[in-house]
């Protein structure tokens, strides 16, 4: 569970409060929606898994269920996804160390950051991350408290606007749709962390209750935040915290968060790589030869570097994972799974079950061609108020 928390739960809370206030009450019907898609999409997985054992990685259940090409579209997916939430969890943990550093150069904060993590990277499975995963799934806690209480008590003397139907215009209004979709993802590495356990029934149970921790904190962080601060909710909700002291512990501990989130991101993608690469048998970092070790040291610092370039020549929050929330995070979630699951699971499943997944996976490349679109047009707008590897 304590994996889950920490691959999950991180960058997309902080952004809620700022969805809502561009979402109005649909905000809240599009957070029921992706909660309980959320929840359902992994207790699919849990049932493929235990349906298909030898399946390693996600893209194995593809390959189960339609070939090599079912593979294909799965590890292109499930890499671009990896690929964003790396870019993502660099520029947001460069972001955040720059507001405790007190306005440090974005360009010297994103340097530090890869010190930090390149270290960390170096483990090679979530079985020797269980230490750490534990410290990132507490590590988000403390801070959505204080940022409840200091929003709550601030908010009560500042005059609000709430809207029923917020004055949003289209664009706006999919990628805040996204930034949602985007805090319910990262079942791309759910098959992976089944596979290092002994018994993935089990998985169930993690799953249902990593659900319900995020359901908690996602639902007061968003209603508390938009309720007390209305429109002027700001992306991440940590910048509406007025007190110094209070925002720079809330940053530090949200910074050891997305640290934790961001190691495993590049744990998963370099062994992805490697196995494309090398084709040799995983090894753990303990009992890895000295040539394994080099490969692996090489691919991480790849990952970390390219993902260096891209904060750098991205800057952009929201609509950075907007884009990857349209683009891998609705795909990997909302699509795949219930593509998968009415051809691994057909003698489980009624034929209106099965009617009702396609419908769904249906909908969702609707919905994630639109956000792609809306999300890529932000971006190329937000190049007029920020250049390129600038503070």
């Amino acid at each position: 569970m304590f994996i889950i928390v920490a691959n999950v739960v991180g960058v997309g809370v902080l952004g809620l409060a700022h969805a809502f206030a561009k979402l109005g009450c649909w905000g809240s019907l599009t957070l029921g929606i992706t909660l309980g898609g959320s929840l359902y999409s992994g207790i699919l997985m849990t049932r493929m898994k235990c349906k298909v054992p030898k399946a390693l990685v996600y893209a194995d259940l593809g390959y189960e269920a339609y070939g090599n090409l079912g593979k294909a579209f799965i590890t292109l997916f499930g890499y671009t996804y990896m690929s964003g939430i790396c870019l993502s969890f660099q520029l947001t943990a460069a972001l955040f160390l720059k507001e405790m550093t007190n306005g440090l150069c974005f360009f010297y904060c994103a340097i530090m950051i890869c010190a930090i993590v390149l270290p960390l990277a170096q483990y090679r499975n979530f079985a020797e991350m269980t230490l750490i995963a534990v410290v990132g799934a507490l590590s988000i806690i403390f801070p959505a408290l204080l940022i409840v209480i200091e929003v709550a008590w601030n908010g009560r003397f500042q005059p609000v606007e709430t809207e029923w139907f917020a004055d949003s215009d289209f664009e706006a209004a999919t990628v805040a749709c996204m930034d949602v979709v985007f805090a319910m993802a990262g079942h791309v590495f759910f098959i992976e962390i089944m596979s290092e356990m002994k018994d993935p029934h089990e998985f169930r149970r993690s799953v249902h209750g990593a659900i319900t921790f995020l359901s908690i904190v996602y639902i007061v962080i968003s209603f508390v935040g938009y309720y007390y601060m209305g429109s002027a909710v700001l992306n991440p909700i940590t910048h509406n915290l007025t007190n110094i002291a209070i925002r720079r512990w809330c940053c530090l501990f949200v910074l050891c968060h997305i640290i934790v989130a961001y190691v495993m991101a590049v744990m998963v993608l370099a062994r992805g790589i490697e196995q494309v690469l090398f084709h040799r048998p995983h090894e753990d970092s303990k009992h890895a030869s000295f040539s394994s070790r080099l490969s692996w040291l090489m691919l991480t610092s790849t990952i970390i570097f390219i993902g260096f370039l891209v904060s750098n020549v991205l800057p952009f929050v929201n609509d950075l994972l907007g884009f990857i929330g349209a683009m891998s995070g609705v795909t990997t979630t909302f699509v795949i799974p219930f593509l998968l699951a009415p051809v691994l699971l057909k003698d489980e499943l009624s034929q209106v079950h099965i009617h009702v997944l396609y419908g769904i996976a249906i909908t969702s490349c609707i919905i994630a061609i639109t956000g792609i679109v809306s999300s890529v047009h932000r971006m190329s707008s937000s190049y007029e108020s920020r250049s390129p590897f600038s503070c």
